[in-house]
């Protein structure tokens, strides 16, 4: 069973992403805050991180980073409600795999999620 890592701190979104995609098998797990994230990362090993880019106590840059620097084989989805395009480029360059606006599409979601998870 593939799992997925959420990392975001609007747990109104954080639960209806997790009953989503535990529906659609996935093995899901989330948290709340940056060091959260980071410690979760270590110890799940994720396929696929789901990451949101304003995080209470640090930037998801920098757990992007940490993520690729220990896991690089792990797929990551970056979102956030406020674009910035240097955001969207930094997080590129640190090597995530797309990027999602918010609020996004569930469908749009499980999307990504298939292609990225194959």
């Amino acid at each position: 069973m593939k799992k997925i890592l959420i990392v975001d701190d609007e747990m109104g979104i954080v639960d209806e992403v997790r009953d989503f995609l535990t529906e659609e098998g996935y093995e899901v797990h989330t948290a709340d805050t940056g060091k959260d994230g980071i410690d979760r990362i270590q110890v799940v090993k994720p396929d696929l991180l789901i990451l949101d880019m304003k995080l209470p106590d640090m930037s998801g840059l920098e757990v992007l980073k940490v993520c690729k620097e220990t896991q690089p084989e792990t797929k990551v989805i970056v979102n956030t409600g406020y674009v910035d395009q240097k955001i969207i480029d930094e997080s590129e360059r640190l090597g995530r795999d797309t990027f999602l606006q918010k609020p996004f599409d569930l469908e749009r979601l499980r999307t990504e999620v298939d292609r990225l998870l194959g």
